[in-house]
């Protein structure tokens, strides 16, 4: 808004130069947002408030032996082991403005604290808690009413604490309070030496509990210093808050005129300290950050708010074991990796972007980016420059035969050192590769559209010579050529191909296409890079080499998976890398080193500037990884410390860490914390719990693990992490409740064995019981089988007998119906006979006559008949006459016959010829018959007859 309104101004003036000032001033505002400072510094890594949990200030730092930080808080004591922020506030809760660590006579590790009106030191317990023990309390000095203490230092028989007014001395077992006639500012120990400034009055030396001054520093009396360091020569390192810094030989201050030293005076030093590795200084202002200079006192970094510190005002200083910078902050806590060989270029106001390529070139580094292409003197901090005409998405810069080429999302040009020159309109030049034919030297370019070579004109100058014919236009993004004069292509999104070139490297005299999943597992996202004179293709997750033959063969060497999935990249003089979602495995004969980047998903940019340096393409900058630098590495004997262990059913509940602890009964459910004391890299661990699985867990970056539900045994915990193979390991054991004693196991297993036995014989008698019923049943089945069987068999009987009275009692009514019709025919011949005499009179002799007509009344109703009728009639109806003559024993023969008759039911018609007399005989009979058997007259005598 500010330059538009400018700009309005300026353009609505009548002259003509007012305008073009006008666009003057409108260039150099719209280049100002890219011209920041551009100074790659070590990796920075911010702790707010938010992840530490405490206040905001953070008045000092130090380092314990066992590598664990502390920090001086205004809310208590911060404890990092490089998994967990722990607080632990004073009694009262002042804030702490001091701390120290130190290794008291007996072995044990104190951390020394002071603080308003209160000093003492933080003890570790078996368990990992630290346990307050105040000095001041009883000490009851007076002075303490009013005095705080800001700074603590060791000599090698006491250590000090140092409040404005006064000096309180502890030796282990008293404490003396010394005086002085003035106030002073921090107390230092140089070369075992106790130096103070004295304020108004110039520098002292605490000597045998003694403040002597020294010689020639009455010029420090209107300043206040804020340091003392270590220098040169034996000679100290003065730092004053605004009044620059001075050399002291103990004879004469001198000021140190240095490039930076108005700069340092201007935003106030707070602290200052002096490296270990290479005497760098450290200057950590209020109002600008921090500066790093090298021992003669030229600017190496400069760390600020715009560069990634949290803000700008520097509370404290502190190296740790491993080289690296602390910064207590007014708002958190920095931590610079300054041993670190990677060095960044991550600003808030970082106009480059996300980088994809770079290069070195007469002197300039040039950065590709999204943004377009920029350039800086290398080295050097001063801000990157847009080259003009290249913004947008800018992929491959490359040097060829001292030539600057730019592979660009518009064209492809040359850079040159007063601006660039389009050679080809070749779109996204992804790529370069040189080849030589027999003719010439040419230049190969994948690219959006195919692959395209260039070739040197008179002058030496590459300029576009021409598409190579045979090959489809796809976007080709990688390139590698083999021994034997394949090209290896990947495509930009799907497809491998290999192709043969002729002689002129301008067609395709074999062009082979690589399917899956018969030759690869997958034709997305194709990875090839050059690999030992070979070329190495990542498809999928596997990894593969061509034979001679060029079929794709499975690289085992890095096909042994290690849980994640990475990518390859190549190197310098045997360098190659494993990329990873997260970090970075820079490996050279099998010595690897973890760097804590995360490249571009899936235009990873690795690049070799010079034989110094490797180009990291990230997506706020970039890194750069110094070859030359031995990080101090971390050890092959560290390992994790087990931290705490906690009862997760109550988490106030804390038990020792030392290995063979036994836990209480009740205690079946624990978390177990810990931690490996390197800070500011990503650390993942594996575990395992032998006595509950011998399997170890996956990688994970979690710091503690929980078991519940464990029986009373003894385990051994075991940990380790990535950084190497060794393992913590943490023995422990839990008590049993009584009924998991041995004793008690072995009643059970008695009580058990006798319940068993018990069991058994219950069972045993049950299955005899169960066996008899069993018996009992089936021979009741087999009974009541046998009567339905023998049911059967007399209803079978009945039926055949039945049938055979059916018969008998047909055979008796044919007999008796042979009878009757016997009878009838013989009475009808006797008529006959008798009309015959009649009508013949004496004709028919009486003789012959009478005997025919006795021969016919003796057949009538003859006794063989009815013996034959009485046999049947037996059979039919078994034992009739026996019952009739029980019941009547006066019954007649003929009576008999009559009954028989009745018994089958025969009518007084059919009765009569069978029994051989007339109807009216019949009915006499049945009238006699009735009287014997005292039947009343209303009675049926055939139901009678039937019934018997």
């Amino acid at each position: 808004m500010i330059i538009e309104c400018f700009f309005n101004i300026l353009f609505s003036g009548k002259h003509s130069k007012n305008k073009l000032l006008a666009r003057y001033i409108l260039l150099i505002f719209s280049i100002l947002p890219f011209l920041a400072a551009a100074q790659e510094t070590p990796q920075l890594i911010n702790y707010p408030n938010t992840v530490y949990k405490a206040h905001n200030q953070n008045w000092e730092i130090a380092q314990s032996k066992d590598n664990i930080i502390y920090v001086a808080n205004s809310d208590g004591l911060l404890e990092y082991d490089g998994a967990v922020w722990k607080l632990y506030p004073l009694p009262n809760r002042q804030i702490i403005r001091t701390v120290f660590c130190d290794t008291a006579a007996n072995g044990d590790s104190r951390v020394y604290v002071g603080g308003f009106s209160e000093f003492g030191y933080w003890q570790k317990t078996g368990k990992g808690q630290l346990i307050y023990h105040s000095l001041s309390e009883s000490a009851k000095f007076q002075s303490l009413k009013t005095e705080e203490i800001w700074h603590i230092t060791k000599t090698r028989n006491a250590i000090y604490f140092q409040s404005f007014a006064r000096i309180y001395k502890y030796d282990g077992r008293k404490i003396t309070e010394l005086k002085s006639s003035g106030n002073f500012m921090f107390i230092r120990n140089v070369r075992n030496r106790l130096f103070f400034h004295m304020l108004t009055k110039g520098l002292y030396e605490l000597k045998n509990d003694q403040f002597i001054p020294l010689p020639g520093t009455s010029i420090l009396a209107n300043a206040v210093v804020s340091d003392i360091l270590p220098f040169s020569n034996n000679r100290l390192l003065i730092t004053t808050t605004k009044h620059g810094l001075f050399l002291y030989d103990f004879e004469k201050l001198t000021e140190w005129k240095i490039p930076v030293s108005e700069e340092l005076k201007k935003n106030i030093i707070n602290k200052a300290l002096v490296l270990s590795p290479d005497s760098s200084l450290v200057f950590g202002t209020i109002l600008k950050g921090l500066y790093i200079l090298d021992k003669n006192g030229n600017l190496k970094y400069h760390f600020k708010k715009e560069n990634g510190l949290q803000n700008n005002t520097v509370l404290a200083i502190s190296e740790d074991s491993r080289k690296h910078l602390w910064l207590g902050m007014d708002q958190g806590i920095d931590l610079i990796k300054l041993s670190s060989p990677i060095i960044s270029y991550q600003t808030n106001d970082n106009p480059l972007g996300s980088t994809y390529a770079a290069a070195i070139w007469k002197d300039k580094l040039y950065v590709g980016s999204n943004n377009g292409v920029f350039v800086k003197k290398w080295p050097s901090s001063e801000p990157f420059r847009a080259i003009p005409g290249l913004e947008g998405q800018t992929w491959n810069l490359k040097v060829v035969d001292d030539q600057l080429l730019c592979g660009h999302n518009d064209a492809t040009f040359r850079i040159e050192e007063n601006g660039i020159q389009r050679i080809s309109s070749v779109t996204g030049g992804w790529v370069f590769l040189p080849v030589e034919t027999k003719k010439e030297k040419l230049l190969l370019q994948g690219s959006y559209t195919g692959l395209h070579a260039y070739r040197r004109d008179i002058s030496g100058n590459w300029i576009y010579a021409f598409e190579v014919k045979g090959i489809p236009p796809i976007p080709i993004k990688q390139i590698v050529q083999t021994k034997d004069g394949s090209l290896w292509l990947a495509h930009a999104y799907r497809g491998l191909f290999r192709a043969v070139l002729n002689e002129n490297m301008d067609s395709v005299k074999v062009w082979q296409e690589y399917k899956s999943p018969v030759d690869i597992p997958s034709e997305f996202a194709i990875e090839i890079t050059p690999w030992e004179q070979n070329v190495l293709i990542h498809s999928g997750i596997s990894f593969f080499k061509p034979n001679e033959q060029h079929k794709l063969m499975p690289y085992m060497n890095l096909n042994i998976s290690d849980g994640d999935a990475f990518k390859v990249r190549s190197g310098l003089d045997g360098d190659w890398f494993k990329v990873y979602l997260s970090k970075v495995l820079i490996i050279n004969k099998n010595v690897s080193r973890s760097l804590d980047l995360s490249l571009l998903r899936n235009n990873e940019t690795i690049i070799p500037l010079s034989s110094q340096y490797y180009f990291f393409g990230l997506d706020n900058g970039y890194a750069l990884y110094d070859r030359t630098i031995a990080e101090k590495p971390v050890t092959a004997t560290i390992t994790p410390v087990i931290r705490r262990v906690i009862n997760l059913r109550n988490l106030s509940e804390i038990f020792e860490t030392k290995s063979n602890t036994v836990l209480p009964k009740n205690v079946r459910s624990i978390r177990i914390m810990y931690a490996l004391t390197v800070f500011g890299q990503n650390l993942q661990y594996k575990y395992r719990l032998k006595g509950l699985s011998e399997q170890w867990s996956e990688w994970t970056d979690q710091s503690y693990v929980e078991y519940t539900n464990l029986d009373s045994k003894e385990y051994t915990f075991e940990v380790k992490s990535k950084l190497n193979e060794q393992i913590t390991t943490y023995r422990f054991s839990i008590n049993p409740y009584w009924y998991e004693t041995v004793w008690a196991k072995l009643l059970f297993v008695l009580i058990a064995a006798a319940a068993l036995t018990g069991i058994m014989f219950y069972q045993e008698k049950r299955l005899i019981k169960h066996r008899k019923k069993l018996l009992e049943e089936q021979e009741e089945k087999l009974r009541q089988q046998t009567l339905v069987n023998e049911r059967r068999i007399i209803e079978i009987r009945n039926e055949n007998l039945q049938s055979e009275i059916k018969n008998k009692s047909q055979q008796l009514s044919n007999v008796a119906i042979n009878v009757v019709r016997k009878n009838e025919i013989l009475q009808e011949i006797r008529d006959e006979l008798q009309q015959v005499k009649q009508d013949l009179g004496q004709q028919l002799p009486n003789i012959h006559y009478q005997k025919l007509l006795h021969s016919i009344e003796r057949n009538v109703a003859g006794k063989d008949d009815w013996v034959l009728f009485e046999e049947n009639f037996n059979e039919v109806h078994d034992e009739f006459f026996k019952r009739l003559k029980k019941t009547c024993p006066e019954i007649s023969p003929s009576e008999l016959r009559l009954a028989a008759c009745l018994r089958m039911n025969l009518s007084s018609k059919e009765m009569a010829p069978v029994l051989g007399i007339s109807l009216r005989g019949i009915e006499i009979k049945r009238y006699r018959l009735r009287k014997k058997l005292q039947l009343a007259n209303d009675f049926n005598l055939n139901e009678y007859m039937m019934e018997v």
